[in-house]
């Protein structure tokens, strides 16, 4: 008979929240992440895939073998086996890829240089003084600070059901996508997909004891 450890809580699709921010937070080891009051803005994206670091590892197999005639601790059988070793690889970059409605305040752009994927991206912008006002995004200009992708970002998935937190947080996060621009169908709406990473060093994710 299988003995479960519990009770499964399962967390449902509206039982999530993504920030996002522009800036540095400072964390804490003794404040959770979905605590943190600066950790950014709330978005609204329609799917979200998370995946986080992994490390591949690699067979080496070697001259002579092994003979194990006595099972026991971290030995589960006996026998005569080729000397074999496991080598982990480096850790691969964390991802977080998703879908957000398309719209001229849907990811809060109509704050200049505020809280956004697009600020992310592209940088602060350039200011364009019509009335009403816009900011004007660029892509791939280096020599103007502004308009250069940002690196000190983060986005934070906070999972709360009610009855336990899990938090994932993305810190110095790059922003590689925003887009492809495209249409559910000729009587739905606009929509977008982005794409961030990070290094493995700074993604973590957390469970609630």
């Amino acid at each position: 008979m299988i003995s479960l450890a519990g009770s499964i809580s399962h967390i449902q699709t509206r039982n999530a929240a993504l920030y996002v921010s522009n800036s540095a937070i400072t964390y804490s080891a003794s404040v959770s992440i979905d605590q943190i009051t600066t950790k950014g803005t709330v978005f609204k994206v329609k799917n979200l895939t998370i995946t986080p670091p992994s490390s591949e590892v690699e067979k080496i197999d070697c001259w002579g073998s092994d003979i194990l005639d006595t099972v026991g601790s971290g030995v589960p059988t006996a026998g005569t086996f080729q000397h074999q070793t496991l080598s982990g690889k480096s850790w691969t970059e964390a991802k977080m890829s998703g879908t957000a409605v398309f719209s001229h305040d849907e990811l809060g752009l109509t704050t200049p240089a505020g809280d956004s994927f697009e600020t992310l991206f592209s940088g602060n912008g350039t200011d364009i003084a019509d009335d009403p006002a816009f900011t004007r995004l660029s892509y791939g200009d280096m020599n103007t600070t502004n308009k250069q992708r940002l690196r000190v970002g983060n986005i934070i998935a906070v999972f709360n059901n009610g009855a336990g937190i899990n938090n994932v947080a993305m810190a110095n996060v790059m922003v590689t996508k925003m887009g492809d621009i495209k249409t559910t169908g000729a009587d739905g709406h606009w929509e977008f997909d982005f794409e961030a990473v990070c290094l493995a060093k700074d993604y973590v994710y957390e469970v609630e004891d």
